[in-house]
Order: C-alpha cells, then structure tokens, then sequence
C-alpha cells in the first residue's frame, strides 16, 4: 500500500487530470458541432466531483462542499444539453425504417428536438462565457495548486470498501419492482463505488479491476434505463393528439417501458456478479 503522502499526490494528480480534461473539451462544447465534446466535459465535471467525495476526509469539509456544489451546477448545466444529444440521437435512429405519415410525424419530432437542443445549447454556451464558470476554474485551479489538507491518515482502500458497502445495503433495501428513482439512486452508488475504486488504482490488484469492469456494466445498464426514462418525460411533455404524431409518439412511449423492462431485468442478472466481485475486493480492507 502507497504512503499516506504518496496517497494525497496521487488523488491530486487525479483532479488535476479531471480538471485539465474540462479545458481540453470547453471550446468544441462551445461550438457545438460534435455532441462528444460536451459528453467528455460533462464526464470530467462527475469524476472531479466524485472524487472530490472519494476522498474528501483528505481535505477540509467546508472545501470540498463548496467545490462539489460549485461542479454540481456545472455538471447540471451541461447535462441538460446532453440529455436532448441523447434523445434527438436515439430518435433519429428508431425513425429510420418509417415511411409515409409516420416519418412525416418523425421529421417533426427531430425538428422539436433540435429547436430545444438549440436553445439548451444557447443556455449552456451562457454558462460557459459567464462569470461564475470563469470564477469556478480559477478556484480550482487554485484550490490544487494548494488545497487545504485536514488528514493524511486516511485510507483509500478502506474507502473504496466502505461505498461497496453502501451500495450492497442500497440494493438490498430495494423492493422486487423497484422505481425509476430507486435505479436511479443505485446508479449513483454504483458510479460512486466506481470512482472510489479507481482511485485505489493498482494497490486494488486483479480483483478490484474486475470490480471496476463488472462496475462500468452495470453503470451502463442503468444509464440505459435512465436514457429510457428521460425519454418518455420529454415524449409526454410534447405529445401531439394529431394522429400520426399521436401514434409516433405513442410507439415510442411503448419502446422505452419494453426498454424500462430490459434494463431493469439485465440489472438483476448482473448484480449478484458485482457483488461476488466486490467481496473479494474489500472484504479483508478495513473502512475508513
């Protein structure tokens, strides 16, 4: 296991990473033509806030509050713009085999789609140019430079174990029929034991990155689930009582329940192997 010294640099060198990736993606975010960009920003803005909690015993409380709270604004900034990226993705691609009235209702879902992708991207583009993005970078960049230290006897490992803990107790709890909002919250668990696990890096050996692989599936799975969810959201906000649209939009509604269904069942099958995985992992590591 790494000194306690040797644990710090290594969870500063992460942020710094996180941070150095939000810059590289902030101008092809601001143009807009490559929907990668903005996901790749929005993924830097999760990991430098997620790490932040990982190992936020390192560091002043009150810090890491601020900080989190700070990226969590820019976090949701972004990913409202991603969530429509996803959508008008997803819709262009269900809408290819149409023909006729269907694909004419089709055309006009994409057209609403990309009127509301643009005024996202407009707001976003606000956030980006703005005074309070600008004042976030600048503290950060500070902040790294010389955060302020509260401990240094804090164990990453035993961290990494205590969110697997979390998350087992999370999906225990859950009910045989669990909502949107439950997988949604397991989501976050699963993303948090994640990151916390990857901040152990090598000192996990063969059986935490086995952890992290099985992790990234899950997290995939449910990030379908929620991708299925937000989609019927927008497809009930914007649903049209003309009949071919009405009948669109009524095929998709029942695409995503079908997907809903799916996601939820591949969870349930894959679950017991995260956890096998995440025994093995943390069982012997003491919490911190």
């Amino acid at each position: 296991m790494p000194t306690n010294s040797a644990s710090l640099e290594h969870v500063l060198a992460t942020l710094h990473a996180q941070l150095e990736a939000i810059r590289a993606r902030e101008a092809g975010t601001q143009a807009g033509r490559d929907p990668e960009e903005l996901h790749k920003m929005r993924v830097a803005v999760r990991r430098l806030r997620a790490i932040l909690r990982a190992s936020r015993l390192l560091f002043d409380a009150k810090w890491v509050k601020g900080l989190r709270s700070e990226l969590g604004w820019l976090g949701t900034a972004l990913g409202e713009a991603r969530d429509l990226d996803v959508l008008r993705a997803y819709v262009a691609s269900e809408l290819t085999s149409l023909e006729g009235a269907e694909r004419k209702a089709g055309q006009a879902l994409l057209r609403r789609l990309d009127a509301d992708r643009a005024r996202a991207r407009g707001v976003l583009r606000g956030v980006l140019e703005g005074q309070r993005y600008a004042k976030l970078l600048t503290r950060l960049k500070a902040s790294l430079a010389a955060p302020p230290v509260a401990s240094t006897g804090v164990s990453l490992l035993g961290n990494a174990g205590a969110e697997f803990k979390k998350l087992r107790r999370a999906v225990k709890a859950l009910s045989g029929h669990p909502s949107a909002e439950d997988l949604h919250e397991i989501r976050i668990k699963v993303k948090r034991a994640r990151y916390a696990a990857e901040l152990v890096g090598a000192d996990a050996g063969g059986r935490g990155q086995r952890f992290i692989d099985q992790a990234k599936k899950i997290q995939d799975i449910l990030g379908e689930h929620q991708d299925a969810v937000v989609l019927e959201e927008y497809l009930h906000e914007v649903i049209d009582r003309r009949e071919a649209t009405h009948a669109l939009e009524q095929q998709l509604l029942k695409r995503q329940r079908k997907r809903r269904k799916k996601t939820r069942a591949a969870f349930f099958e894959e679950w017991p192997k995260l956890e096998r995985r995440g025994r093995k992992a943390w069982s012997a590591t003491p919490t911190s």
